[in-house]
């Protein structure tokens, strides 16, 4: 399963809601969409999000987007139109890794240090040339955050890992 972060203020303007005080979310309750049906079920909550499991895939929304419903918390969207949303949001987060994807592109930690620059990708690795020679890294812990290419993780992890490795 995928998970997709989307954003609140498309969630609010598609569904033509306003945040309301919601109780906190809780693990296992059942999500309602604008028609009563069921969306999915609340798999986590996490910094202010929360983690919307619909059977196809995992999808975060800022939790101050779920109201109160007649049948318990409800959001704007129904099912189809929340995959379709994280779809979409997933097609244009890959299309953006994949343009900073290029040699020469800085790489930064989770934490903002500057890691080194891409030398290229194979496959579903990233070579990184970093002070100390290159590495790769799994393309799967690469994001794109603030318009650059991030590897998630701190710039200590990445020591850390390189040292276990002897690379250090």
């Amino acid at each position: 399963m995928k998970f997709f972060p989307l954003a609140a203020a498309s969630v609010l303007a598609l569904a033509g809601l306003s945040a309301s005080a919601f109780a906190a979310p809780t693990v296992g309750a059942t999500v309602y969409g604008p028609d009563g049906n069921e969306v999915g079920k609340i798999e986590q909550v996490t910094g202010g999000n929360v983690v919307i499991d619909t059977g196809n895939l995992k999808a975060a929304i800022p939790a101050d987007t779920i109201s109160d419903g007649e049948k318990g918390p409800t959001i704007g969207w129904n099912k189809a139109d929340l995959e379709a949303a994280a779809g979409a949001a997933n097609a244009e987060a890959g299309a953006a890794l994949e343009a900073k994807l290029v040699g020469g592109t800085e790489v930064y930690s989770s934490d903002g240090i500057v890691l080194g620059k891409v030398n290229k990708v194979e496959g579903d690795l990233v070579v990184v040339d970093l002070k100390d020679g290159a590495t790769s890294l799994p393309k799967k812990q690469m994001a794109v955050q603030a318009d650059k290419l991030t590897f998630l993780a701190t710039a200590a992890d990445v020591e850390a890992a390189l040292a276990a490795q002897g690379g250090d």
